[in-house]
């Protein structure tokens, strides 16, 4: 491969890295949301197995009919819509597979939306757990000197 051709490879998946990480760590928190990956097949839920949700830190009692609570079942996030909330037993009725679940307010990890993005889930769940974000850092380091280095092959032979 030319140098050209490794500069313009490498490029891209710096600015790749970079644009992923900022949308993770920078632009979702500033919005007041964080990534939630959904691990798991849930026939009550609203997202598909290994789809990435977006969540927002509510009170449960802000809840209201039409909204998508966001609950754990063991590991696995389920967002199902909201039916009824009855705030003076704490309790959210959602709407399941089945017909419907009570779920006490202690459950409810937050508003999802009703946008998700498909196959990123489990993506981000390895950046976001153990040490993925590291690799990830250390990836972007490798591609910047790869960047760096047909950079400087390519002005060498000009």
């Amino acid at each position: 491969m030319t140098a050209k051709i490794i500069r313009a490879i490498s490029g891209l998946l710096l600015v790749f890295q970079c644009v992923v990480l900022i949308i993770f760590f920078g632009i979702l928190p500033l919005l007041g949301f964080s990534v939630c990956p959904v691990l798991g097949n849930n026939a009550d839920s609203i997202y598909s197995d290994g789809a990435l949700a977006f969540v927002s830190e509510i009170s449960p009692d802000g809840l209201s009919e039409g909204d998508i609570a966001l609950y754990y079942r063991g590991q696995t996030a389920v967002g199902s819509q909201v039916m009824t909330n009855d705030k003076a037993a704490s309790v959210i009725t959602v709407r399941a597979n089945s017909g419907s679940v009570s779920l006490p307010y202690r459950k409810i990890s937050g508003k999802g939306t009703s946008f998700s993005v498909p196959m990123l889930g489990k993506y981000a769940h390895w950046l976001t757990a153990g040490n993925g974000l590291l690799f990830s850092v250390i990836a972007m380091g490798v591609t910047f000197v790869i960047f760096a280095v047909s950079a400087f092959c390519v002005r060498d032979r000009d």
